[in-house]
């Protein structure tokens, strides 16, 4: 969806996406009376604000990494919030399980085969491109940090419910992005927007800002933080498969060998989690 928007600037991204979600979240909000009194409370207390903030970063530099750098490189180093998470454990000196760390290796090896053939060894690497992978980085990084203070204020019986951190955090960019454009871009002022434009902004604000974020932040309060963070490597697997359906290109045999490895680590993280 990013890639769809050419010669728009980030900000401008994200000003689209984050009121295209906060405009499909709020009839729920408004017709839900326990929703309101819930977000009400929660506004009250820094958790809410401090989630809503890291989520806006995460999406910050995750679309400016996907503006910078090819798509599949920056969603290997987007997936790699489980090695932020296994490293965490060991500088807190938490147990680690020695399944899970099997896991994590092998469901990341099985990331890295099934983008290898988007990899070319021929081409030179741009300081932006590398500046694309840290921005990507960091992004990971701002994931496992809103998964590890998540899951702290559930243990304290502080977290706010997940539909508020969604709606608060869309509607946190949706405010503060539109000015960012205006400001350093003058995009809204100057540039109308088409109608494909508009189909791919209401893809991009509801498949992928408000309904996967949605999701994550329940599996957050339900799900061990390792497994949490390892589900994202599933999102490579789910980029070849939309490619193939959206633009007819049949996945090759690294996707099916990657795949069985994605999956084998998985099981392996899951296990672990079961048995804690």
């Amino acid at each position: 969806f990013v890639r769809w928007l050419p010669g728009w600037s980030t900000f401008a991204v994200l000003a689209g996406r984050f009121l295209v979600a906060t405009a499909a979240m709020l009839p729920i909000v408004l017709l839900v009376p326990s929703i309101q009194q819930d977000l009400t409370r929660s506004l009250r207390i820094p958790p809410i604000w401090w989630l809503s903030l890291l989520a806006i970063g995460s999406s910050f530099l995750g679309t400016t990494a996907f503006q910078m750098a090819p798509v599949g490189e920056v969603t290997l180093l987007f997936t790699t919030s489980p090695l932020f998470i296994i490293a965490y454990k060991y500088v807190m000196r938490l147990d680690i399980k020695r399944s899970e760390g099997w896991g994590i290796l092998i469901a990341t090896a099985g990331v890295i085969i099934i983008l290898l053939p988007q990899f070319s060894s021929d081409r030179a690497i741009s300081w932006q491109t590398i500046l694309g992978y840290l921005l990507a980085l960091g992004a990971a990084a701002m994931v496992t940090l809103y998964t590890v203070l998540f899951d702290t204020f559930t243990d304290r019986g502080i977290a706010p419910k997940s539909i508020n951190i969604v709606f608060m955090t869309c509607l946190l960019g949706g405010v503060l992005f539109p000015f960012c454009t205006i400001f350093f871009t003058k995009l809204l002022l100057e540039t109308s927007i088409e109608r494909q434009e508009i189909f791919v902004l209401l893809g991009l604000g509801i498949f992928s800002t408000a309904l996967p974020f949605f999701c994550y932040t329940v599996a957050a309060q339900k799900l061990p933080i390792v497994l949490t963070t390892a589900i994202l490597l599933l999102e490579p697997m789910f980029a070849v498969l939309f490619t193939s359906v959206a633009l007819q290109e049949i996945p090759s045999l690294w996707f099916g060998i990657g795949s069985i490895l994605v999956f084998w680590g998985l099981r392996s993280i899951a296990r672990a989690a079961n048995s804690s």
